[in-house]
């Protein structure tokens, strides 16, 4: 239950039910009626379009691989305590490989030292950035070093994204599916 009452789509206006269609196309939340954190955003129906539309970035035109962009979801939605994030994207990060272990450490906030280096770096990025709201001289050599410029603004953004996203469901209480194991 959130904070705030279900829109339905019946009750808005055509062009507001185009956006929320074009959001349900990709969101199993929204064609269930659930929404998560669009159930929220569609109360501004042009602001939920806009991020749906930078969300939708990353799922199809990336280039952040599959596996690197739900490990760094996993870890932005664990650092911002974003239970309804975590539950979706652990499903979606064990569909696309991201090893348990992996999952596991972030979900416990346990030592890093059990990561490979690169999913080390990935999470590290995700830590620096929530924590310090920037990235050291040597966390950015690494990364820039490995990931390259494009995959690195793109790993940036997406931590913002979801930090944006972990604000809205914690804001406003959007619970993850009942019986469902978080963190």
């Amino acid at each position: 239950m959130s904070r705030l009452p279900r829109v339905n789509r019946e009750d808005l206006s055509p062009e507001n039910q185009a956006v929320w269609d074009r959001i349900a196309a990709v969101r199993a939340g929204m064609r269930q009626g659930t929404g998560g954190p669009y159930g929220v955003l569609i109360h501004v129906p042009a602001l939920a379009d806009r991020a749906a539309a930078l969300e939708d970035y990353f799922r199809f035109n990336a280039s952040l691989p599959e596996v690197d962009r739900e490990l760094v979801i996993l870890a932005a939605a664990r650092e911002m305590g974003a239970r309804y994030a975590w539950v979706r994207h652990e499903a979606r990060a064990r569909q696309v490989g991201v090893r348990a272990e992996a999952i596991e450490t972030v979900r416990a906030h346990g030592s890093l030292e059990r990561l490979t280096l690169h999913e080390r770096l990935l999470v590290e990025i995700v830590h620096s950035l929530l924590r310090e709201r920037k990235l050291t001289d040597a966390v950015f050599a690494r990364a820039l070093g490995e990931l390259g410029r494009e995959r690195l603004v793109e790993t940036v953004a997406l931590v913002g994204h979801y930090g944006l996203i972990g604000l809205v469901l914690n804001a406003f209480e959007v619970a993850p599916p009942d019986d469902s194991p978080t963190f």
